[in-house]
């Protein structure tokens, strides 16, 4: 064997090596952080896609027994596993089934930067998308907006790849337009990425004229007939039904027009501390890799990833209302963007050194990678990403309860933690969905007719209704108050012996522990 060839295979092995130390530390930071999944403050819709995972798992249907107003890859498989698995297990399963979709999130940003960096460049922004607290926050928390990230950054990686790939391409293309696709069938607002998937295709390697012509429309054609392969198989699958188009389309029209003027710059800076340094980062990088974009062609691969990070500002202005979560669809090409701006100042100085002392080995970025994984041990073990939940008495009451009551509430997270259910088609009560008018009084009180009662939460939802307060007031004879919640049964025996304020019929009576 030749020393070429040896040299070869040290660096493959080492290559390995380091792949698997990355992929370890990312499967262990999110494990991390899921074994805190009972400790900490979730976001709300967090338990609206639980509850709408748990009333599809029990054979209701989506968009006319469930209100949900997303496309219905996302719930459709989340409620698998709770299919299988029932509640507790089926719980744990879709718990991993995020941490997955984080994996290949972060793995979509080490391609980007891979295909042009190389391997290392490729580790590196891996952990730098999972050091970002938002991800780590999102990891394991059901919500579709980092799986929508995740497959659009599979997306625009296969078109990456597909430039470049010869004979091969169509696949790469085909596989793009599937990747689009399931992207878009779990949240429309991954169109953010398409920007850039045309960039990708208009740049097509080859001879000008009619070859490029030639090429480009078979791209096109190929990335057409994934997108469409993908589509019929899901939408066959899942069969969501005409009244999709309401909730999906109409449902966000009538709430762009209601809500107030976007901030982009609130939005990011809402993400935490890291927020803004991070974007900031990524556009001085995005600069210095289109200067020095590490390979022949490699200009409009940067442009594309570019494009999809700097969509975050008219995104931002665009789509309305905006929160911290939609950040994560523009965390990977940010770390990408990242990793190959410091690739660039590294390979710029690594040839002015070398005219200096010649030739050396190349340690400094097994080393970088390595220093990294420490690192981002460290952050997740000394740094937490969400304020804690605290233990409250009405929870604690909500647990005694048979797990055969029904209740409407606005706290849908708390009633699934505590093994309860919501009324399907109230499994969503957000102030979007009610200042929308998409939720009525007589919406709510039809519901809660049908229902064991009513839970009024903090934030207040449903509870800013007065109508809604003095409905329940009315038909339920029991209230039961306690951390500021409010719930409303028909039998004081069910809530006896919790801690809190009982009245039945307006006359206030002593708990029986």
């Amino acid at each position: 064997m030749t020393a070429a060839a040896v040299t070869s295979r040290t660096a493959l092995i080492r290559d390995a090596l380091l792949w698997a130390a990355v992929a370890a530390s990312l499967a262990w930071t999110f494990a991390y952080r899921s074994t805190t999944n009972r400790v900490q403050v979730l976001d709300y819709d967090d338990g609206v896609y639980w509850q709408t995972a748990l009333a599809i798992a029990d054979g209701a249907k989506p968009y006319t027994e469930v209100f949900h107003a997303q496309p219905p890859l996302f719930p459709w498989l989340v409620a698998q596993p709770f299919a299988l698995l029932g509640a507790v297990g089926g719980e744990m399963t879709a718990r991993l089934l995020m941490t997955g979709f984080t994996m290949l999130l972060a793995g979509s940003a080490a391609g980007m930067a891979a295909l042009l960096r190389g391997p290392r460049a490729g580790m590196l922004a891996a952990l730098a998308v999972a050091a970002f607290p938002l991800v780590q926050r999102y990891s394991f928390q059901f919500g579709a907006d980092l799986p929508a990230a995740a497959l659009g950054g599979v997306a625009l990686c296969l078109a990456l790849r597909a430039r470049t790939a010869g004979r091969s391409a169509r696949w790469w293309w085909a596989g793009a337009g599937a990747a689009l696709c399931l992207a878009a069938l779990v949240k429309l607002i991954a169109v953010v990425v398409v920007p850039s998937l045309a960039l990708a295709l208009l740049a097509t390697a080859g001879q000008g004229g009619w070859a490029w012509l030639r090429r480009t429309a078979a791209a096109i054609g190929c990335f057409a007939a994934g997108f469409a392969v993908a589509g019929a198989a899901a939408l066959v699958a899942i069969r969501p039904g005409r009244a999709a188009w309401d909730q999906v389309f109409s449902f966000h029209l009538r709430a762009a027009a209601s809500a107030d003027v976007p901030d982009v710059i609130g939005m990011i800076r809402n993400t935490g501390d890291w927020g803004l340094p991070y974007f900031i980062a990524a556009g001085v990088g995005a600069v210095l890799a289109l200067c020095l974009p590490g390979r022949a062609g490699g200009r409009a691969d940067v442009a594309a990833i570019t494009v999809w990070a700097a969509a975050i500002v008219p995104y931002g202005y665009l789509h309305h209302p905006v929160f911290k979560h939609h950040v994560l669809l523009f965390i990977a090409p940010a770390g990408a963007l990242i990793v190959l701006g410091v690739a660039a100042l590294w390979a710029l100085a690594r040839r002015v050194v070398r005219r200096l002392t010649g030739p050396r080995r190349r340690w400094a970025g097994a080393v970088a990678v390595v220093a990294a994984v420490l690192a981002g041990a460290w952050q997740t073990t000394h740094t937490s990403v969400a304020p804690v939940l605290a233990d409250t008495a009405v929870e604690a009451c909500l647990r005694a309860l048979p797990r055969d009551v029904t209740l409407v509430s606005d706290d849908q997270a708390m009633l699934a933690r505590a093994g309860l259910r919501t009324p399907p088609w109230l499994v969503d009560t957000s102030h979007v969905r009610i200042d929308s008018g998409w939720l009525t009084d007589a919406e709510i009180t039809t519901a809660a007719s049908a229902a064991d009662g009513v839970l009024f939460a903090r934030p207040r939802r449903i509870g800013k209704h007065p109508e809604v307060r003095a409905w329940a007031k009315e038909h339920f004879p029991v209230r039961y108050t306690a951390d500021r919640y409010e719930l409303y049964l028909r039998a004081a025996t069910l809530v006896t012996g919790c801690a809190g304020t009982l009245q039945v019929d307006g006359k206030t009576v002593t708990p029986t522990p």
